[in-house]
C-alpha cells in the first residue's frame, strides 16, 4: 500500500488517472443513456423451478395466461349507445398486434335451441344493437338470464362490464397493456376505468417506482449533500466524496447499457444501493486525510500516510461487500442474479475510484486539513464507543435481551408473496381489485391443466367432478372448462345442460366450437388437454395459498390419474352407481354455491337422492309434448292445435318408455284412425326417442323439486329459481349415465388422466418460497466469506468473528422489527441482508483497524481512539444513507417504501450495533493487526513528483 500511495502522489499519476475517468465517465453517460427497462414482473419467476417450466408450457398451448382486465363503471351497461362503443372497442382490440384475443359483453357466443326448426342457433349474446324500448327490455332479460355471463362479463345490477384481454404469447406486459389502455381511453373518456391483472399491475410497479425514484432521487441526494457538507465543513471534499460515489453509479449503468442489460423493478433502485454502500469509502479516505494534513502540513505526505492507515480497511471493507452481493449468484431468480453482479460490479468500481480518483483529486488540489473535532459529535462518539466498558453490567444483559427479542419476532417474518406486496391500499391496483372483487368476483385466475381424451365422455364428466369440487372451496368464485361449454352447446341441441353420453355426440358439438378463439383458452384444438380457468376473490398470499393446497389436493382425490371405463350394466354396476352419485352431488353442490344458496353436504344430499314422483311428471310432460308436436322440429304434421293437445295427453297419459304396441294404439286412438294408418306409423317413429327424453326430463324435474324442498333450499325468486331447479334436474339425469371411469382392476388396460395445477398464484407461492431459501443461501454464503476476509485481515478467527457480531446483531434487529410489523420478505427486503452486511462490516472494520493505545494504557483508551479516529466517518455515511433512503419512504411504490424505511433503520442499527458490541466484547488488547502501516518517513511535498525509491520501504 505504501508504494502504491507513492505511486498516487505523482503529478502525471494523478492526471493520468484523472483524465482517465473522466473517458470512462463520459463514454459510461452515453451507455447508460441506452440502457432499456423491463416491467414484467413474471421475469422474476424462478425458471428451473418446475411449476414455472409447467406454467409457462400451458401459456404457449393456450395463448397465454398474461390477461389484462378493464372494469367498466356506467349508468348502463345495455344501453344501445354503449353496447355500439364496446363492440368497436372489441373489434379494434383483437385486430391489434400483441393481443390474443378480447372477450366483452359483445362477442360472447350463445348457443341456444330454435324451438321452429329444431337444432341450434349460434350468434353473439348481444347481436342486433337494440332500438326500442321493447329490444332494449328483451336484450336485457336475455343477457341477466345466463348464468355464465353475469358476475363474469357483466355485473348483476347491469352497471359494470368486464372486458378480458390475453396478451399474444410472448408480447411484452407494458406493451399490452399500453395499447389496451389507449383504446380503452378513446372508446370510454369519461367512465369510471379499472385495470386489473398482471399486464396492468406489472407496468403500475414498473412505473410508480421509476416516477419515484425520478422524483425523489434529486431530494435524497439534497439530503445526503446537505449532511455531507455540515460533517466536511468542506465544499471540495464533500463535493469529491459524491462525485466519486456517483460516477461510479455511471459507469455501472454504463456497462448496463453496454452489455444490453435491461432495468428491473429492482435493478432500478441500484444508484441508491451503490450511494449507500458505496459512499462510505470516499468519506473514510477523506476523514482521514483531513486529520493527517492538518497535523503534516503537507498534502503529499498526508496522503501517502492517509493510505497506508486507511488503505488496507478500506479494501477488505469493499471486499467484503463485493463478496456478500455476489452471493446474489446462488439465488435462482435470474433479475435478482443480475442486480448482484451489477451492483457488486458498483462497489468494485466505486472501490477502485476511492483508492484511485480521490487521492488524485485529494493531490492535485492541494486539499486543506482540519483538526480532529474534540468537542460536540466526537464527545458522543467517545461517550458511545466507551459506554460498554464503564457500563457493562448494563449494556451486556441490554444487548442480550434485545437480541432475543428480535431472535423470536424473526420467526414470524412472513415471506408470502402476492400482488399486493407490490402495491399500497388505496393505489390505483388495489382499487381495480376492490372493484373486480365486488362486481366481478375478482381478479385473479388459477388454471388446471388436464391431460387426455376430451371428446369422451367419461373424460369430460372427470373435468366436471373436478371442477365442481374446487368450485365450492373459499375464495373460488367461478370455475369455467370445456365441459360446461359442451354442456351449454348439448343444451341448445337436445335441452339438457350436460355432457352427453356418447363421444359421437361430443364431436358433433366440437364442431360448434371450430375457430371459436375463446375456446383456444379452455381447450387444444387437438383436444388432448383440457384447461380449468379459476377466479378467485382474493388476491393475498395468506389466502391464496392455503387454497392451492387445497385445489391439489381435490386433483389428487376427485379423479384417478388412472382409470378405466366401467359400464353401468356391467360387472361394476355397484360402483359405476356409487360413482354416479358422487358427480351428482359434487354437481348439486358446485350449483348451489353458482346460485348462492346453501345446500347440504354432499353425505346429505345423497340419502336424498330418490326415485320421485312419476305421476308428478305427467303434465310437464304433455305440455313438453304439446311444443314438441307444434314445432318443425317434428317431422309430421298434426292439424289444429286440438289434435295436438288431444295427441300429447294420450302419449303422457303412457307413462315412461311405452311399449311400442302401446304407444301406437295411443296415437290412433288420439288421431281417431287405425293403428296401420300412415300417419300413425309415422309419428309413433317419430315421437319414440323425443317422448323418452321430454319423460326422463320432466321426472328429473320433480325429482328436483322434491329435492329442493326435502333439503330445505331456499331457492331465489322467479326466473333464477326456475334456473335452479332446472340446473338440478339436469344434475339427477346423470344417475342414469351408461359408463364411467373407475380404478382400474386387476388386469384391466389402464388409461391415464394428467393433471397440473398452475397460474399465477401458483408462481407466487413458488417466488415466496424460492426468496426465503435464496435469503438463507445468499446470508450464509455471505457471512462465510465475510468472516473468511476479516479472518485474513486481523489474522485471527476471534477477531474476524468479533467484526460479525455487529452484522448478525443488526439483521435480528432488522428482521425482527419485520416480524413485529407484519413487513414481509419479499423480493425488495431480501436485499436487505446485503446492504446490512455492506454497511455493518464497513463500519466493523474501521473501528477495529483504529482500536490501539500505547501499551500498559487502560482498555478505554483503545475505544477513545478508534471513537475518534473513525467516529465522524461512521456516523457521517450512516446518517447520510439513512437520511437518503428515509426520502424514498414519501413516494407511492410500497417496495421502495419498506425497503427505503428498513434501509435507514439498518444504518442507524448498524452504526450503533458496531460502536456498542465491539467495545463490549473487545480482548484485553491495544491494538488489531499489525500496526505497520505506516511509513517512518513520507516524502515531503518537494519530491513527491519525483520518482521515488520503495525498494527499501516496508510493505
Amino acid at each position: 500500500m505504501q508504494a502504491f500511495a507513492h505511486l498516487l502522489v505523482r503529478r502525471a499519476t494523478a492526471w493520468t488517472i484523472v483524465l482517465a475517468v473522466v473517458l470512462l465517465s463520459l463514454a459510461s453517460l452515453f451507455f447508460a443513456s441506452r440502457v432499456d427497462r423491463d416491467d414484467d414482473v413474471l421475469s422474476f419467476l424462478p425458471r428451473e423451478n418446475p411449476e414455472v417450466g409447467v406454467f409457462y408450457d400451458v401459456s404457449k398451448r393456450f395463448g397465454s395466461l398474461d390477461v389484462a382486465l378493464v372494469g367498466i363503471s356506467t349508468d348502463d351497461a345495455l344501453s344501445p349507445e354503449f353496447l355500439t362503443r364496446l363492440r368497436a372497442l372489441t373489434k379494434r382490440l383483437n385486430e391489434t398486434d400483441g393481443i390474443g384475443y378480447a372477450m366483452t359483453l359483445t362477442n360472447v357466443e350463445d348457443f341456444a335451441a330454435d324451438p321452429q326448426k329444431g337444432g341450434i342457433t349460434t350468434d353473439y349474446l348481444v347481436g342486433k344493437i337494440p332500438e326500442t324500448a321493447e329490444e332494449q327490455a328483451a336484450l336485457r332479460e336475455k343477457v341477466l338470464s345466463r348464468d355464465h355471463v353475469v358476475g363474469n362479463l357483466i355485473s348483476a345490477d347491469g352497471k359494470a362490464t368486464l372486458l378480458y384481454c390475453f396478451a399474444g404469447y410472448g408480447a411484452e406486459p407494458k406493451v399490452v397493456a399500453a395499447k389496451v389502455r389507449e383504446a380503452v381511453e378513446e372508446a370510454f373518456p369519461r367512465e369510471a376505468k379499472y385495470w386489473g391483472g398482471a399486464p396492468f399491475i406489472s407496468t403500475y410497479i414498473y412505473d410508480v417506482t421509476q416516477e419515484d425514484m425520478r422524483r425523489l432521487a434529486p431530494w435524497a441526494v439534497l439530503v445526503i449533500v446537505l449532511i455531507t457538507v455540515l460533517s466536511f465543513r468542506d465544499f471540495i471534499g464533500a463535493g469529491l466524496a459524491l462525485l466519486s460515489t456517483g460516477l461510479g453509479i455511471v459507469m455501472s449503468l454504463g456497462l448496463m447499457g453496454a452489455l444490453g442489460v435491461s432495468v428491473n423493478v429492482v435493478l432500478g433502485s441500484l444508484p441508491v444501493i451503490l450511494f449507500a454502500l458505496g459512499s462510505a469509502y470516499a468519506v473514510h479516505i477523506l476523514s482521514r486525510y483531513y486529520v493527517a494534513a492538518h497535523e503534516q502540513k503537507d498534502p503529499a505526505a498526508a496522503l501517502v500516510r492517509t493510505l497506508c492507515e486507511i488503505g488496507p480497511p478500506v479494501l477488505a471493507s469493499g471486499l467484503t461487500t463485493f463478496v456478500g452481493l455476489l452471493s446474489f449468484l446462488l439465488m435462482d431468480i435470474a433479475p435478482l442474479r443480475t442486480f448482484g453482479i451489477f451492483t457488486a460490479l458498483g462497489i468494485l468500481i466505486t472501490l477502485i475510484l476511492s483508492l484511485t480518483f480521490v487521492p488524485a483529486v485529494i493531490y492535485l488540489v492541494r486539499l486543506k486539513g482540519k483538526p480532529a473535532e474534540a468537542a460536540g459529535p466526537a464527545r458522543f462518539h467517545v461517550w458511545l464507543t466507551t459506554l460498554p466498558q464503564r457500563r457493562r453490567l448494563v449494556v451486556a444483559p441490554v444487548l442480550a435481551a434485545l437480541a432475543i427479542t428480535s431472535g423470536i419476532f424473526v420467526g414470524k417474518v412472513d415471506s408470502r408473496m402476492d400482488n399486493a406486496a407490490f402495491f399500497s391500499k388505496d393505489s390505483p391496483p388495489d382499487q381495480a381489485e376492490t372493484f373486480l372483487r365486488d362486481h366481478f368476483g375478482g381478479s385473479l385466475f388459477l388454471q388446471i391443466q388436464v391431460e387426455g381424451d376430451m371428446t369422451d365422455p367419461v373424460v369430460l364428466r372427470e373435468l366436471r367432478v373436478l371442477a365442481d369440487r374446487i368450485a365450492v372451496l373459499p375464495h373460488v368464485s367461478s370455475v369455467n372448462h370445456v365441459g360446461a361449454v359442451v354442456a351449454q352447446i348439448n343444451e341448445a341441441m337436445e335441452g339438457d345442460r350436460r355432457i352427453p353420453d356418447s363421444a359421437a355426440k361430443v364431436k358433433l358439438l366440437y364442431g360448434f366450437l371450430e375457430g371459436k378463439k375463446a375456446v383456444s383458452q379452455l381447450v387444444t384444438d387437438d383436444r388432448q388437454r383440457a384447461l380449468v380457468q379459476i377466479k378467485l376473490d382474493t388476491n393475498l398470499a395468506a389466502e391464496t395459498e392455503p387454497l392451492i393446497e387445497q385445489i391439489r389436493g381435490v386433483t389428487s382425490t376427485a379423479i384417478a390419474a388412472t382409470y378405466t371405463v366401467a359400464e353401468a350394466n356391467g360387472g361394476r354396476k355397484d360402483e359405476v352407481a356409487s360413482r354416479a352419485r358422487t358427480l351428482v352431488t359434487s354437481r348439486i353442490a358446485a350449483i348451489g354455491r353458482q346460485f348462492g344458496v346453501s345446500v347440504p353436504d354432499e353425505a346429505a344430499l345423497g340419502e336424498r337422492l330418490g326415485a320421485g314422483n312419476v305421476e308428478g311428471a305427467a303434465e310437464p310432460t304433455r305440455a313438453e309434448l304439446v311444443r314438441f308436436l307444434g314445432s318443425e322440429e317434428c317431422s309430421v304434421e298434426l292439424e289444429g292445435p286440438e289434435v295436438i293437445n288431444a295427441v300429447a295427453r294420450a302419449l303422457a297419459a303412457l307413462g315412461p318408455r311405452p311399449e311400442a304396441a302401446k304407444l301406437t294404439e295411443a296415437i290412433a286412438q288420439a288421431l281417431g284412425k287405425s293403428t296401420d294408418d300412415t300417419l300413425v306409423t309415422d309419428l309413433a317413429d317419430t315421437v319414440d326417442r323425443p317422448l323418452e327424453e321430454i319423460w326422463r326430463r320432466s321426472e328429473a324435474m320433480v325429482r328436483a323439486k322434491e329435492l329442493v324442498a326435502a333439503a330445505k333450499i331456499a331457492a331465489p325468486e322467479g326466473a333464477k329459481g326456475k334456473r335452479l331447479h332446472a340446473a338440478i334436474a339436469t344434475a339427477l339425469m346423470d344417475l342414469d349415465v351408461p359408463s364411467l371411469a373407475l380404478p382400474p382392476a386387476a388386469g384391466d388396460q389402464a388409461q391415464k388422466l394428467g393433471v397440473s395445477v398452475t397460474g399465477l398464484p401458483v408462481m407466487h407461492a413458488g417466488l415466496s418460497k424460492s426468496v426465503e431459501s435464496n435469503q438463507w443461501k445468499s446470508l450464509f454464503f455471505a457471512l462465510g466469506c465475510v468472516l473468511v476476509i476479516m479472518t485474513a485481515l486481523f489474522r485471527s478467527f476471534w477477531s474476524g468473528l468479533l467484526g460479525v457480531l455487529p452484522i448478525v446483531l443488526t439483521m435480528a434487529v432488522i428482521y425482527g422489527g419485520m416480524g413485529l410489523v407484519g413487513v414481509r420478505l419479499d423480493i425488495g427486503t431480501s436485499m436487505l441482508a446485503s446492504l446490512i452486511i455492506g454497511a455493518g462490516v464497513d463500519y466493523a472494520v474501521h473501528l477495529m483497524v483504529a482500536w490501539s493505545a500505547p501499551d500498559k494504557s487502560p482498555l478505554a483508551e483503545s475505544a477513545t481512539t478508534a471513537a475518534r479516529q473513525t467516529g465522524p466517518a461512521i456516523w457521517v455515511n450512516a446518517l447520510m444513507v439513512a437520511a437518503g433512503f428515509f426520502v424514498l419512504t414519501l413516494g407511492d411504490a410500497r417496495p421502495l417504501q419498506n425497503v427505503g424505511g428498513l434501509t435507514a433503520a439498518a444504518m442507524i442499527t448498524a452504526a450503533l450495533a458496531t460502536m456498542l458490541v465491539i467495545p463490549l466484547f473487545a480482548r484485553k488488547t491495544r491494538y488489531y493487526g499489525d500496526g505497520s502501516r505506516i511509513p517512518a518517513e513520507v516524502p515531503s511535498s518537494e519530491a513527491s513528483d519525483a520518482v521515488l525509491d520503495t525498494s527499501t520501504s516496508p510493505p
